[in-house]
C-alpha cells in the first residue's frame, strides 16, 4: 500500500488465501500434483513476508515525490526549526487521505489482552522532539511531521550475537504517511524495515546498522491522525460564541496524561523517556490564541494558503515527558497577564469571563514566590499560562508552563450578584495550588513509572495544603486535609479489593485505574505522616536534596527513600536501627491500614495492630505495618513534643508504660497525623466522650470518625457514635467536629434511607439538629470568615436534608422569589447549592423547568455545577429518566465533562438510585462510545449506582449488569465491577447484623431524651 506521496507503508495486511484443488486427480499425477501445490504455498509465503515487512530504502530526498507539497525537506532536515521552517501543506486533500485511514484500519486485531499492552521497549532513547502539527478542526483531522533525535540505550550493547532491538514508537490511531531514518554521525540515509505492532497501537522500525557502529539516529515521520471527541488526546470543543458562525467558537486543546500523546503524534509515550521539544502550531490566521508549554518565539504566514494560515513557533523545552506536552489554538482571550513578576503569568478565559480570573492570577502569584523557596528551588520556565478550557475532562492538568482547567476549577465569580461560595473558592484554591506543586513533584522530577504514581500526586496534594495553609490562615486548611483527603482515603482503602499505592501497572487500564484516591489521597497522608515522623527541617532538606538530585529526571520511591533516611539519622528523628524504606514499604506495598486498639491496665497500654476491613474484621489478616505512635495524656502540656513510640513490623501486640492517673483520658495519634484509625476500650471511650470539648480540633474530628467506622465494622457498637451526635450537635460552633459528623453520616443515610428505621433517625437527627440550626440559620448576623461560612453551609445542609420544616420552607421560598425575576438572585452564594437542592425537591415541575432555563443561561461554571446538583434532587421519576438521557445527548447542553456529575446528582438521591442503576443497565454500551474511557466516566458511574444497594435483589441485579458487561467486552470496568461487587456485599452484610443494632439504639435514644417522632 503507498501513501499519496508514493511512499511505501504497511498495515498489517492480511495473508492472502491459496486456493485448493481437489484430491480426485488421476493417481499417476498425485504425487507431481502434491509437489507443485508445495511449490506454490511457498511462493506465497516469501510474497506475504516482503508485503507485511516492507524494506525502506530512503537513500536521499529525491525519493519523495517531487509534486507532493506536504514536506520542503529542507525544513526537514533543518538544524533548528527557528532557522528552517518546513512549509505544511498548500492543498487539504484530507478526503482521499481519509479514505486511506480507514482502508488501514479494516483489518485491525482486536484481542482486548494485546490492545491494552503497553510498549516498554527500552533499545533506543529519545533526545529531542521537533514537531510541527496542523489540526483541522472542521474535519477532525490532524497533520504533521516529527522528527526525533535517539540515542541508543546504555543497557544494551551491540555484540556480534546480539540483535539490534527495533525502535518501538508509540501510535493510537495514527496513520504513518512516510518514514525516514538518518545517522546522525555520516548524515546519511539508512535503509530500515518499518511495520506497524500488534493492533496497530506501535510502529516498529528496524534499521539496518550492518557494517556501522551504533550511534544516534533521527526518524523523520509524516503522519496523519484524528481530533478526538473524548476530550482525549489531541480534542476539539467548542463553546458558545454569538459572534460565529453558528454561534460557536471552536477549539483544540490537548491532554496527553497519562498515556494519549500518542493519539496526536508518533513518540516514545512512557514517562522515564524524557526530551526536549521544539513545537510549531499551523492554524487559521482567525485564532485569536495559541499557546504551548513554553514561549512564541516565531509567527509566520504559511505560503500559498488559502485562507490565511500562519504558523506558531515555541522555544524549545526543558527536558520533560510526553504526558506534559501541551498545546491549545482556540478563540479565548487574554484575560489577566503580571507585569514586573517573574514568571510572566497569564490567565486566559472565554471573553464574557474575563472578570472571574482574578482571584486565581492572584493567588498564583502569592503561590509561586512561597513554593520556590519551600522546594529551595526556583520555578524553571519564563511564563505559566492558566487555561480555562470549555470543556475538560479533569479537573485540571500540571502541563508544565500550560497548565489546562476546567472552567470551574478556574474561575471564581467575585461580583455581588455572583460571587462564589466559600467551598467554591476553596475548591479552586486547592486545585491551582496542586498543579503549581506539580510544576516541581512531577514535571521537574518525574516518576520513573506509572507504579509509582503516588510519588507526584500525593506529594502535589499534600504541599498544595502546606502552602494553603501559610497563605490562607485563617482557612485551616489541616482541618480540610483530615475531612477531604485523610477520611476519603480510609473509605477507598477499606476494601479488600484495594490496591497498594505502589504496584506492578502492565496496561492501559492498570494506568487508567491507578488515578484514584489511594494514590492522591493516601499518597499525600502517607507523606503527612512522614513529614510529621521526621519532622519539618529533616523532611525539607531531604526535598531539596532529590529535587536538585534528580532534576530533569526521573526517580522511584527508592530513591526518596535513601534521601530521606539520611536526614532523619542526620537530624535524629528516625532511630538508627530504622530506615525509611523498610518503615514506608509496609505502606506503599501492601493494600489497606491498620487500626490501633489500646487497652488500658493501670499505666500498662496492652496495643495491638490489626488491617481495618470492612464490612467487619478479619482475624485471618495478617497484614502488619511500621506505626509511628503518638500517645498524649490530659495533663500532658499541650507543648510538650511528643515521643514517638514505632510499633514493630513483626508485632500483633505490644505494651507500654505510660505516666497517667487513673481519671485521666488519653488518646493516641495527636493531629491525626498517623494514617490509622484508634479504638479504645469502653472506659476510654466514655472518657473522651466525657472530656469532647477539652481535645483538640483535629482529635475531635478523629473521634467522630473513627466511632462512626469503628461501629460500621463491629469493633464498638453504635451507642458511641450516637452519642456523639449528641456531644457535637450541642456544640452549635465546633465546626472541625461538625465537618466529620456531616460526612460520617453519609452512609447510614445511604442504608436506612429506604428502611423503616429511617423515621426513628430523622426524629433523632431533627431533634438533635434544631437548637443549632436556629442558632445559625440561614442569615449571616455579622462579618463572617471562611470558615464561619463554611459551617453554616453544613448546618443548614444537615437542616434541610432531614426535613427540618423551618429549613425546608425557607429554602423554597428564597428561590421562588428568586423565580419571579431571574435576574435578581438573591439567595446567598454559600447556600445556593442547598437551597436549589431543597426547592427541587419539594417543589415541582416549574421548579425543575427554571432551573434548568438557568443552567442553559449562566456563563458562571460554578453556577453551572450548582445548578446540575439540584436537577437530580427532584423526586418525579419521569424528570429524573429525563435528565439522565440528557447525559449521552451532545444537544443537551450537558458537557461530556459534566456527565458524571449530573449522574451522580440522580444516583445520590434515594427516589433514584433504582432509575440511576437502570438507565446504566440499559444504555452501557451508549455511554462507553459516548465518553470514552479516558476517565474512568462509566467505572465512577457504577460505583455511584451501586451505594445504596443492600439487599440479595440488589445483587442478583447487579450479576446480570456485570454479565453485560462482560458480554460487551470492556476490559478498562473490570475492576470497578469487582469493587461494586464488593460494596454490595459489606452492604447486605451491614444490613443483616448492624441495620437492626442501630435501629434498637436509635428507639432507646428517642425514648430517654424525650425525642419528638414526627
Amino acid at each position: 500500500m503507498k501513501s499519496k506521496n508514493g511512499q511505501k507503508y504497511t498495515v498489517n495486511q492480511k495473508q492472502p488465501r491459496g486456493r485448493y484443488c481437489s484430491n480426485t486427480a488421476i493417481a499417476v499425477f498425485g504425487i507431481l500434483f502434491v509437489l507443485l501445490l508445495l511449490a506454490t504455498v511457498a511462493l506465497l509465503l516469501v510474497m506475504v513476508l516482503r508485503l507485511t515487512s516492507q524494506e525502506c530504502s530512503l537513500l536521499d530526498t529525491t525519493t519523495r515525490a517531487p509534486s507532493d507539497p506536504r514536506l520542503n525537506t529542507n525544513g526537514y532536515w533543518g538544524r533548528e526549526q527557528e532557522k528552517s521552517h518546513p512549509a505544511m501543506p498548500v492543498d487539504d486533500g484530507y478526503s482521499e487521505l481519509s479514505d486511506t485511514w480507514n482502508n488501514g484500519l479494516a483489518g485491525m486485531d482486536d484481542d482486548e489482552t494485546e490492545r491494552n499492552r503497553l510498549s516498554q521497549s527500552s533499545g533506543w532513547l529519545p533526545i529531542h522532539y521537533r514537531l510541527i502539527i496542523e489540526p483541522n478542526i472542521e474535519r477532525s483531522l490532524i497533520n504533521g511531521t516529527v522528527t526525533i533525535d535517539i540515542k541508543p540505550n546504555p543497557t544494551w550493547a551491540q555484540t556480534q550475537d546480539q540483535k539490534i532491538p527495533p525502535i518501538v514508537l508509540d501510535v493510537n490511531e495514527i496513520q504513518i504517511l512516510s518514514c525516514e531514518v538518518r545517522s546522525v554521525a555520516s548524515g546519511k540515509s539508512l535503509k530500515f524495515k518499518s511495520y506497524y505492532g500488534a493492533s496497530n497501537l506501535s510502529y516498529l522500525i528496524e534499521p539496518d546498522l550492518s557494517g556501522a557502529a551504533v550511534g544516534n539516529l533521527t526518524v523523520a515521520l509524516e503522519f496523519e491522525s484524528r481530533l478526538s471527541d473524548t476530550l482525549q488526546g489531541f480534542y476539539r470543543g467548542y463553546f458558545p460564541d454569538n459572534e460565529e458562525s453558528g454561534g460557536r467558537s471552536w477549539f483544540a486543546s490537548t491532554q496527553f496524561s497519562p498515556i494519549d500523546a500518542r493519539r496526536a503524534f508518533p513518540c516514545f509515550d512512557s514517562p522515564d523517556r524524557k526530551a526536549t521539544f521544539a513545537i510549531s502550531i499551523v492554524h487559521p490566521n482567525d485564532r485569536a490564541m495559541t499557546l504551548s508549554n513554553m514561549e512564541q518565539i516565531g509567527h509566520e504566514y504559511v505560503v500559498g494558503r488559502a485562507p490565511d494560515y500562519v504558523r506558531e513557533d515555541f522555544a524549545i523545552t526543558p527536558r520533560m515527558s510526553t504526558y506534559l506536552v501541551a498545546f491549545i489554538t482556540s478563540n479565548l482571550q487574554l484575560a489577566l497577564h503580571s507585569e514586573g513578576f517573574r514568571p510572566v503569568v497569564n490567565v486566559w478565559t472565554r471573553g464574557e469571563v474575563r472578570h472571574q480570573g482574578s482571584y486565581v492570577h492572584r493567588l498564583t502569584m502569592r503561590l509561586l514566590p512561597f513554593l520556590e523557596k519551600y522546594f529551595g528551588m526556583p520555578y524553571n520556565l519564563p511564563k505559566l499560562d492558566l487555561v480555562a478550557v470549555p470543556d475538560f475532562g479533569f479537573r485540571a492538568m500540571e502541563n508544565w508552563g500550560l497548565i489546562t482547567f476546567r472552567e470551574s476549577a478556574l474561575l471564581v465569580p467575585e461580583d455581588d450578584n455572583r460571587s462564589s461560595s466559600a467551598k467554591h473558592k476553596e475548591a479552586v484554591a486547592s486545585v491551582v495550588a496542586h498543579e503549581l506543586a506539580h510544576q516541581w513533584f512531577g514535571n521537574l522530577v518525574t516518576p520513573r513509572w506509572w507504579n509509582d504514581l503516588w510519588l507526584k500526586e500525593g506529594f502535589a496534594t499534600y504541599i498544595s495544603y502546606i502552602a494553603l495553609n501559610a497563605n490562607e490562615k485563617r482557612w485551616h486548611m489541616f482541618e480540610s486535609f483530615v475531612q477531604k483527603e485523610l477520611q476519603e482515603a480510609f473509605e477507598k482503602d477499606s476494601d479488600r479489593n484495594s490496591h497498594p499505592i505502589s504496584f506492578p501497572v502492565e496496561t492501559a487500564s492498570d494506568i487508567r485505574r491507578i488515578f484514584d484516591p489511594i494514590s492522591y489521597s493516601k499518597g499525600a497522608a502517607i507523606v503527612r505522616m512522614m513529614d510529621s515522623f521526621l519532622g519539618e527541617v529533616a523532611f525539607k532538606q531531604g526535598i531539596h536534596t532529590y529535587l536538585q538530585i534528580y532534576k530533569f529526571d526521573n526517580a522511584a520511591q527508592d530513591d526518596l527513600w535513601d534521601i530521606l533516611t539520611v536526614e532523619g539519622h542526620r537530624a535524629g528523628t528516625l532511630p538508627t536501627d530504622l530506615d525509611v524504606k523498610q518503615i514506608m514499604e509496609t505502606w506503599t506495598l501492601q493494600p489497606g491500614y491498620p487500626v490501633i486498639t489500646f487497652e488500658r491496665n493501670g499505666t500498662e497500654l496492652t496495643i495491638s495492630q490489626q488491617r481495618f476491613l470492612l464490612p467487619s474484621r478479619n482475624s485471618s489478616d495478617n497484614t502488619r505495618w511500621y506505626i509511628p505512635l503518638t500517645i498524649v495524656t490530659e495533663s500532658q502540656s499541650a507543648h510538650e513534643p511528643l515521643t514517638v513510640h514505632w510499633f514493630p513490623y513483626e508485632n500483633a501486640t505490644i505494651q507500654l508504660q505510660i505516666e497517667v492517673e487513673s481519671d485521666e483520658y488519653l488518646y493516641a495519634n495527636a493531629d491525626r497525623t498517623g494514617y490509622y484509625r484508634v479504638n479504645y476500650d469502653y472506659a476510654s471511650w466514655k472518657k473522651l466522650t466525657n472530656n469532647f470539648d477539652k481535645l483538640p480540633p483535629l482529635t475531635r474530628m478523629q473521634l467522630v470518625d473513627d466511632a462512626f467506622q469503628l461501629a460500621r465494622a463491629e469493633y464498638i457498637q453504635y451507642d458511641i457514635p450516637l452519642t456523639l451526635i449528641l456531644v457535637v450537635t450541642q456544640q452549635y460552633r465546633d465546626i472541625p467536629a461538625w465537618a466529620a459528623l456531616s460526612r460520617s453520616l453519609v452512609y447510614i443515610n445511604n442504608m436506612m434511607a429506604r428502611e423503616p428505621a429511617y423515621e426513628a433517625l430523622l426524629a433523632v437527627m431533627r431533634s438533635t439538629l434544631r437548637a443549632a440550626f436556629d442558632a445559625i440559620g440561614f442569615v449571616d448576623h455579622g462579618e463572617e470568615n471562611h470558615q464561619d461560612m463554611l459551617h453554616r453551609e453544613r448546618v443548614v445542609n444537615l437542616a434541610c436534608y432531614y426535613g427540618i420544616d423551618k429549613c425546608t420552607v425557607e429554602a423554597h421560598s428564597l428561590f421562588r422569589r428568586w423565580m419571579t425575576d431571574f435576574r435578581d438572585n438573591r439567595i446567598p452564594p454559600t447556600l445556593k447549592e442547598i437551597i436549589y437542592c431543597t426547592s427541587l425537591r419539594v417543589g415541582s415541575i416549574p421548579e425543575w423547568n427554571f432551573a434548568f432555563q438557568r443552567f442553559q443561561d449562566t456563563d458562571s461554571a460554578s453556577e453551572k455545577e450548582i445548578i446540575l446538583n439540584a436537577l437530580g434532587c427532584t423526586e418525579k421519576p419521569w424528570l429524573l429518566s429525563k435528565y439522565l438521557n440528557m447525559t449521552i445527548d451532545p444537544a443537551s447542553g450537558i458537557l461530556k465533562q459534566d456527565g458524571v456529575r449530573a449522574f451522580q446528582a440522580v444516583a445520590t438521591n434515594s427516589a433514584g438510585n433504582d432509575i440511576a442503576f437502570n438507565f446504566l443497565y440499559e444504555n452501557i454500551a451508549a455511554i462507553n462510545a459516548y465518553y470514552g474511557d479516558g476517565f474512568s466516566t462509566l467505572s465512577k458511574m457504577i460505583d455511584l449506582a451501586t451505594l445504596q444497594m443492600n439487599k440479595p435483589h440488589h445483587k442478583e441485579r447487579f450479576d446480570r449488569f456485570a454479565y453485560k458487561a462482560k458480554q460487551l467486552g470492556l476490559p478498562a470496568i473490570e475492576k470497578s465491577i469487582r469493587l461494586a461487587k464488593e460494596q454490595i456485599l459489606n452492604n447486605i452484610y451491614w444490613r443483616s447484623r448492624s441495620y437492626h443494632q442501630l435501629q434498637h439504639f436509635l428507639v432507646q435514644l428517642i425514648k430517654d431524651m424525650h425525642f419528638n417522632m414526627y
